[in-house]
C-alpha cells in the first residue's frame, strides 16, 4: 500500500512540474501554446493516455544517468548496497530499488572547519627603555584563541624563563602564569581576541657594546619594537629589522623598528664621534664570520664581513685573502653581487679589492664565497682567514660543516680557540643548513686553522622503500583471482617500480598518488609502474600510494587437490606486508604453507579441524563499527554482538611488528571496502572506456578469510600454498577417522583390558608409598615438587600447587579426613 501512494505521489509531481513548464495555462485540458507566428496562435492537445505513454508512467522501471545515479548513491549510506542493470551507457532501476535509494538518503553533514592551532599570535609590540644595566620592557600581544574540544585551559607560551617578569594581565585583568620548560605559559578559558600586557626586564650593556640587548620572543606575523637609548651619538643595528626609523631627541635615541619574523631580538649600538671627514681618516672595526663547507672535492668559505666605519667615509675596502684560496663572488648587505671586484698580488700575498660605488660609512655587510680544490684523497688544508687590511680591530667566529663523506680533523690551531657551538652567533648558525661539526673564535689575525680532510668511497644507498603493502586477493572457485596491492612509498630517485606478475595476468587499474597512470612492460614481460618523487617536509621524506588492481586465472578447484599462488615480485624493499585471502566458502582448507608467517587460524592443525572466519559483505555495517570501536580505542561496555565481530576479525601473528595496531586497522580497513573498491573501478572504467573486462567478474558475498605477512621482502619469491577439500569431503574424512579409532579400540580391547590390570596390580604393590603420599608432609612435597617443575613450564599452575601447598599446611585435617576415608574403604574390602 505504501509503495502505491509513493508510486502516485511521485507521477504525480512529474506531472504538475511538466504542466507547469511545458503546459503552462493548462485548465480542463492539457495543452501547450507554440510561439507566435504571422500573429497567429497555435496550439497541441493530447489526450492522457497519449500522455501516459510518452511519460512511461506506468512502467515498471526507472532509467537514470550514471552521474543521475551517482549522486544518489553518494547521499547514502555505505552499507546500502542497491543491484542495478545497465543499458546503453544507462542505470536501469526497478521501482523498488529506487525506493530503497530514495529512503536512505542522509542530508548532507558539513563537518566543522578544525583551527590551525590552538592559538595565533597576530601582533606583538615592544617599548623598551635601554638603561646602563638592565632594561624595561612593556610588550603587547595580539592573538586569537581558538576553541579547543579538551575542556581544558589553552596554554599560551610568551617568555623564556631567563627574564624578570613582572606583570602579566589579559584585557586588562590579572592572568594565570605558570612555568612549563623554561618558559612562562599563560593558562586561559577565554577565546576569541585577546590582548596579552607583558611587563618584564633583562639585563643590559650600554656601558660595554656594542651588544646592548639580545633575548629571545616569540615567533609573530609583525614585530614592532619602540626603544629608547639614553645616548645621542651612536650607530644602531638590530637583526632581521626590515625598516628602522631613527630620531635624536635631546641626549637620547629614540628608535622605531619593524622586524620580520624572528625568535630572538639583537640590539647593537656603536658610538660616534663628530669630527672633520676631510681632516681625520676613517676608524674601521671589522667582524667576521666564516662557514666552512667541506664538499666532495672541495673546501668551500662563505665569509661574511660586518664593517663599522667611524669618523669618515670610503670608498672601496681590500681584504688579503689566504693562498691557494679561488675567490667564485662578492655580495653586499642587499645580496646583490658586485661584479668589479679584482685582486692583485703585493709582497707575495692576496689581495682582493672590492669597490662600494659610493662613499660609505657607518654599518657596511660584505659576503665572499671562496674555495680551495682538493687535488687529493687525503688533503692538508690550512685556513688563515680573510684580513681586512686597515681595520683597528678586527674580531670573528669559525664553523664547519659538512656536505659530503669526507671527514675532517683539526690537526692543530694558533690564536684560534675551539668553542662550543651553542656559543656560536645565531647568523653563522643560520648560514648552514646542516649541523655544525665544530667551532672557534678568534681575537685577533693572525691566526691559523689546520686540518685533515680524508676523502671516503661513497657507497650507494636505497632511495626506494615500500614502507608497507597492504593486498587482498579473492580466490574464485572457477580458477580465477583478483587481487588488489595498495604500496606505501618513499621514493626519491628511482624512475620506474618493476612489478613481476604470475603469468597471463592483466593489471586493470594503476593509480601513482592517487593519479591513474598507464604501465609499460618491457622486453622480459615485466611490468614498469612509473613512480612519483616523495615530497619533503622538515627533512621528511613523505610516502605515497601505488594502487594495482589485476587479474589472472588458473586451474579451477577440483573436489580435493592443492594450490599455489605467487605474491609479486619488486625491486625494491618492503619493509612490511600484509596479505588477505578470501576462498570459496564450500571448501575446506586442510593446511597452508609457503614462505610467509601465517596468522594463528591458519597455522598447524587448525585449518584441518574445521576452524574457519566467515566474511560476508552483508555483514560490512557490523565490521565498520567494530573498526570505529577499535580505531577510538573505547574502554566502554559494548554489547556481545560487537565484541564478537571482533574477535572474528582479529589477527594474531608469532612477530610482535605484526600485530601492530595502525597496521592491521589499515589492513581491515582495505578488506571491508575491498567490495567497494571494485565496484568503483567497474564504474570508472564504464565512465571513462576503460577496461570493459571488469564487469565480467561477479564478486562473492562471501568467503573464507585468512591472513598472512611477512616482514623484510628485498627480491626474494614469495609464495602461498594451500591443500583444500570440498566440504563434505573434510567431513567424511573426519568421520572415517572416527571410526577407524573405534575400530582400532575395539581390535585392542583385549590389550587395553590387561593394561589396566597391570596399572592397578602395580598401584597395589605400592600401597604403602600411596598411603604416605596421602598424609600431610606427603602432600606438601608433591605440591613444593610441581611448583619447582612449573615455574619453569607454566607460572599459573605454579601458583596453584604454591597455594595448595600453604592449604595442606594451615588445614591437615583434610588430609586426615582423605587418610581415614582410604582405611575405611581398606577395611571394607
Amino acid at each position: 500500500m505504501k509503495t502505491n501512494q509513493v508510486k502516485h505521489f511521485v507521477l504525480s509531481m512529474i506531472i504538475v512540474l511538466l504542466m507547469g513548464i511545458i503546459f503552462p495555462g493548462a485548465n480542463n485540458m492539457l495543452y501547450a501554446e507554440s510561439p507566435k507566428e504571422d500573429n497567429m496562435n497555435s496550439s497541441v492537445r493530447i489526450s492522457w493516455d497519449e500522455l501516459k505513454e510518452l511519460l512511461k508512467i506506468d512502467s515498471d522501471e526507472v532509467i537514470l544517468t550514471w552521474d543521475e545515479f551517482k549522486k544518489l548513491i553518494a547521499q547514502t549510506g555505505s552499507e546500502v548496497k542497491v543491484e542495478y542493470n545497465l543499458q546503453n551507457g544507462k542505470v536501469v532501476l526497478t521501482r523498488e530499488q529506487f525506493k530503497k535509494l530514495l529512503d536512505n538518503m542522509k542530508k548532507h553533514i558539513i563537518s566543522p572547519t578544525k583551527p590551525p592551532r590552538d592559538y595565533i599570535i597576530t601582533k606583538s609590540e615592544y617599548t623598551c627603555r635601554v638603561k646602563e644595566k638592565s632594561t624595561q620592557i612593556k610588550t603587547k600581544l595580539y592573538m586569537e584563541i581558538f576553541e579547543n574540544d579538551k575542556n581544558t585551559y589553552s596554554k599560551i607560551r610568551l617568555m623564556p624563563q631567563s627574564v624578570a617578569l613582572k606583570e602579566v594581565k589579559i584585557n586588562n585583568q590579572k592572568a594565570i602564569i605558570m612555568i612549563e620548560s623554561g618558559w612562562y605559559v599563560l593558562a586561559t578559558s577565554k577565546t576569541g581576541q585577546q590582548i596579552v600586557d607583558i611587563e618584564f626586564s633583562v639585563k643590559s650593556a650600554l656601558d660595554k657594546g656594542p651588544n646592548v640587548l639580545t633575548f629571545t620572543i616569540p615567533e609573530t606575523a609583525i614585530t614592532i619594537f619602540n626603544i629608547t637609548i639614553p645616548m645621542r651619538n651612536i650607530n644602531i643595528e638590530i637583526n632581521n629589522a626590515k625598516q628602522m626609523d631613527i630620531t635624536k631627541s635631546g641626549n637620547s635615541t629614540i628608535i622605531n623598528a619593524v622586524l620580520s619574523t624572528t625568535s630572538h631580538f639583537q640590539l647593537k649600538a656603536h658610538p660616534t664621534v663628530k669630527i672633520e671627514k676631510k681632516k681625520v681618516p676613517a676608524k674601521i672595526y671589522a667582524e667576521t664570520m666564516n662557514l666552512l663547507s667541506i664538499e666532495e672535492d672541495a673546501l668551500r668559505i662563505t665569509t661574511k664581513i660586518r664593517l663599522n666605519i667611524l669618523q669618515n667615509t670610503i670608498s672601496d675596502i681590500q681584504v688579503q685573502i689566504p693562498s691557494n684560496y679561488s675567490i667564485l663572488y662578492v655580495r653586499d648587505q642587499n645580496y646583490k653581487e658586485i661584479r668589479d671586484w679584482k685582486t692583485k698580488t703585493k709582497n707575495n700575498e692576496t689581495i682582493l679589492e672590492i669597490p662600494f660605488g659610493a662613499q660609505k660609512e657607518g654599518i657596511v655587510m660584505l659576503t665572499i664565497v671562496s674555495e680551495e680544490i682538493f687535488e687529493e684523497k687525503e688533503n692538508k688544508i690550512s685556513f688563515t682567514g680573510f684580513k681586512v687590511i686597515g681595520a683597528i680591530r678586527e674580531t670573528g667566529y669559525v664553523g664547519a660543516e659538512k656536505k659530503s663523506t669526507a671527514e675532517a680533523e683539526i690537526t692543530g690551531t694558533e690564536n684560534i680557540d675551539r668553542i662550543d657551538i651553542q656559543e656560536l652567533p645565531y647568523d653563522l648558525i643560520n648560514m648552514s643548513k646542516k649541523p655544525l661539526i665544530f667551532g672557534l673564535r678568534y681575537l685577533r689575525h693572525p691566526y691559523s686553522l689546520s686540518m685533515k680532510i680524508t676523502k671516503h668511497e661513497e657507497m650507494p644507498v636505497v632511495n626506494t622503500v615500500i614502507d608497507n603493502a597492504s593486498i587482498m586477493s579473492v580466490i574464485l572457485e572457477e580458477g580465477k583471482i583478483i587481487t588488489r596491492i595498495v604500496y606505501t612509498v618513499r621514493n626519491m630517485g628511482k624512475q620506474f617500480l618493476k612489478l613481476k606478475l604470475p603469468e597471463n595476468a592483466e593489471i586493470w587499474s594503476l593509480y601513482v598518488n592517487g593519479k591513474r597512470e598507464i604501465p609499460a612492460k618491457n622486453e622480459e614481460g615485466i611490468f614498469m609502474l612509473p613512480l612519483a618523487r616523495s615530497k619533503i617536509d622538515n627533512e621528511n621524506i613523505i610516502p605515497f600510494n601505488i594502487e594495482i588492481l589485476y587479474y589472472y586465472k588458473t586451474n579451477r578447484f577440483s573436489f580435493m587437490g592443492s594450490k599455489k599462488i605467487q605474491f609479486p615480485t619488486v625491486d625494491a624493499i618492503i619493509s612490511k606486508m600484509l596479505w588477505s585471502c578470501y576462498l570459496p566458502a564450500d571448501y575446506r582448507f586442510i593446511r597452508f604453507s609457503g614462505n610467509l608467517d601465517k596468522e594463528k587460524l591458519a597455522s598447524g592443525f587448525q585449518p584441518f579441524l574445521g576452524r574457519t572466519r566467515m566474511f560476508t559483505y552483508s555483514e560490512v555495517g557490523g565490521y565498520n563499527r567494530a573498526l570505529e570501536d577499535w580505531e577510538g580505542s573505547s574502554e566502554q561496555n559494548v554489547d556481545q554482538k560487537l565484541r564478537g565481530t571482533q574477535e572474528l576479525l582479529k589477527s594474531e601473528f608469532s612477530r610482535s611488528v605484526l600485530n601492530e595496531k595502525d597496521a592491521f586497522l589499515g589492513q581491515l580497513k582495505q578488506e571491508i571496502n575491498f567490495n567497494a573498491n571494485i565496484q568503483e573501478e567497474q564504474k570508472k572504467s564504464i565512465a571513462g572506456g576503460g577496461d570493459i573486462s571488469l564487469i565480467k567478474i561477479e564478486m562473492p558475498t562471501t568467503g573464507q578469510l585468512y591472513r598472512f605477512a611477512k616482514t623484510l621482502i628485498e627480491g626474494e619469491d614469495v609464495y602461498l600454498e594451500f591443500q583444500y577439500t570440498q566440504g563434505w569431503v573434510s567431513t567424511a574424512i573426519k568421520v572415517i577417522l572416527i571410526l577407524l579409532l573405534l575400530y582400532i579400540i575395539f581390535l585392542l580391547r583385549f590389550r587395553i583390558k590387561d593394561l589396566y590390570n597391570k596399572v592397578k596390580r602395580w598401584i597395589l604393590k605400592y600401597n604403602d608409598f600411596w598411603n604416605k603420599l596421602k598424609t600431610q608432609k606427603g602432600m606438601m612435597t608433591l605440591c613444593v615438587i610441581g611448583a619447582f617443575l612449573f615455574w619453569f613450564l607454566n607460572k599459573f599452575i605454579f601458583v596453584i600447587f604454591i597455594l595448595l601447598f600453604l592449604l595442606i599446611w594451615i588445614k591437615p585435617e583434610w588430609v586426615t579426613i582423605l587418610k581415614k576415608k582410604t582405611k575405611g574403604e581398606g577395611n571394607e574390602e
